[in-house]
Parts: structure tokens; C-alpha cells; sequence
């Protein structure tokens, strides 16, 4: 059984994991304390990009709430990316992982929903003043 790969990419403040392989009980803990450590106080968001992933059992899908949690805890963002057609996609949606993680189509629809939480977490100056 081919095991998990895990290549990363950054783009701005956001760490890009790329998963390939399998993710089960045998590896899942390890693979979720790799993408945690990849992970620096000044990201934003981590995006997984499971399009490449070939299996993952409910020991990995655990591990990435895990993970969720632990980049909340921070006040960072947890994204998935899965083609609308995968069969993992499919398992997340029936177990409702949705509601608990961002899933997204592609890396390109992940980052600019990150871009978009940027901007409506960054301090707000002065407006402009209404006229009267």
C-alpha cells in the first residue's frame, strides 16, 4: 500500500500541503503533526490539497478535524481541496465534514476565500464619515 506524501508550497502568508498516497490509521497521526509543524505563527491558513490523495479512512479524516482544531485554536484557517467528483469528497460529504472544515473545488477557489478572510480580519482605520 503506497504510504502518504506530503510536498508543501507557500503562497503568501499560506501553506499549501499537497497530499499523495494513503492516509489510514497507520500514518494519519504522523501526517497531521507534519502539516501542524510546517505551520509558523505568522500563516494565515493551511491548505490541503487532497485531489492527489488515492484513499483516506476515518483514522485520516479524524486527523484532519484534529488539525482544524488545532489551527483554530491559532486563528488560522483549515481548507480542503477535493474535486467535485472524488470519491473522497463524497465521504467527507456524507460524514459532514463540510461543517466542520472548508472544502473547497480547487487551490485557486481555497485562496481566494483565504484572500477574502484576510481582508475582513485585518484592523479597519477610519471610514469614511456619512453626510449628513
Amino acid at each position: 500500500m503506497p504510504m502518504a506524501e506530503v510536498r508543501y508550497e507557500r503562497e503568501d502568508e499560506t501553506v499549501v500541503a499537497i497530499i499523495t498516497g494513503e492516509v489510514d490509521m497507520s500514518n494519519a497521526t504522523s501526517v497531521r503533526q507534519e502539516i501542524a509543524a510546517s505551520v509558523t505563527p505568522d500563516d494565515d491558513a493551511v491548505i490541503i490539497d487532497m485531489s492527489e490523495l488515492s484513499f483516506i479512512d476515518s483514522a485520516g479524516l479524524h486527523a484532519m478535524i484534529e488539525l482544524g482544531t488545532v489551527l483554530e485554536e491559532r486563528r488560522q484557517q483549515l481548507l480542503l481541496c477535493l474535486p467535485p467528483k472524488s470519491t473522497i469528497r463524497r465521504a467527507i460529504e456524507i460524514i459532514g465534514l463540510p461543517h466542520a472544515v472548508s472544502v473547497y473545488a480547487d487551490r485557486g477557489e481555497a485562496m481566494d476565500a483565504v484572500r477574502a478572510s484576510a481582508v475582513e480580519s485585518r484592523p479597519m482605520g477610519p471610514g469614511p464619515t456619512e453626510n449628513a
